[in-house]
């Protein structure tokens, strides 16, 4: 759709039952008058790409796997990888653009070559990032502060990191019940599976252990009812997200200046 945030807009479509079902959908969200964008589905891993630029001189690249699924279709789990082809690509659209600031992608890695399905000009996530050797916040907070910061160092290949919130609440929305929640937290716990050699990114404890409660909660509440995963995600995007009203509102006050 053309409005939407953190994956509300996007439905997928996998057969004729579910192209049918689509239009009741589209129906209730008050499909806007432009349409909808449809695209066909491209197969391979994700890559999350982060990048800063210096008035288009290249500062840092760093790119991670999903190597796990969390809510909403978020990334619970992250592995740095090298993808010198992005990188170059990625180089080559900042110069030309003369790009000042952040610039983060996803890239899905197919067999004939990456595509790009999202640009934020923003950072994303940049936790991988650092535990691979990249620091993507001090250089973007010395360029808002007008100053020029010196280049960061290649990005250091498999640093996992993981987001155990995302994990929980995953586990309950993909519909894998009490049974998959605990598991997923056993699995943490133990280190083992994704979570081998892995870190916290989100709510790491050292020196806060108060940021483990939003973890605990989650995990709690799943655990009893895992139904409630939905209040969790939900009413997080619903505070930020611009729904098409929305979109109409800013564009009738845009017209009436």
């Amino acid at each position: 759709m053309p409005i939407g945030t953190a994956t509300s807009g996007v439905l997928r479509v996998a057969d004729r039952g579910a192209l049918v079902a689509l239009g009741s959908t589209l129906e209730e969200r008050e499909l806007p008058a432009e349409g909808v964008l449809i695209q066909r589905q491209v197969s391979g891993p994700l890559a999350m790409v982060q990048t800063l630029f210096d008035h288009g001189r290249p500062l840092a690249f760093h790119a991670n796997l999903r190597t796990g699924d969390g809510a909403r279709g978020g990334a619970c789990n992250k592995e740095s990888v090298a993808l010198p082809d992005v990188e170059r690509f990625v180089q080559r659209l900042g110069e030309d653009l003369v790009w000042h600031g952040a610039l983060s992608l996803d890239v899905v890695l197919t067999s004939a070559g990456p595509r790009v399905i999202d640009v934020n000009p923003r950072l994303v996530e940049p936790g991988n990032a650092l535990r691979a050797g990249v620091d993507l916040v001090a250089p973007l907070l010395e360029l808002a502060l007008g100053q020029r910061p010196r280049c960061q160092p290649a990005s250091r290949e498999h640093a996992r990191t993981h987001q155990l919130l995302l994990a929980v609440l995953g586990a309950a929305e993909q519909g894998r019940g009490r049974r998959g929640v605990a598991s997923e937290l056993a699995t943490a716990l133990r280190h083992t599976g994704r979570y081998a050699n892995s870190v916290e990114e989100l709510t790491p404890v050292r020196g806060d252990l108060r940021a483990a409660l939003p973890a605990l909660l989650a995990s709690l509440a799943t655990l009893l009812h895992p139904g409630t995963s939905s209040w969790f995600t939900g009413g997080s995007v619903t505070a930020y997200a611009l729904s098409p009203d929305g979109w109409r509102r800013i564009l009738a006050a845009a017209g009436e200046q």
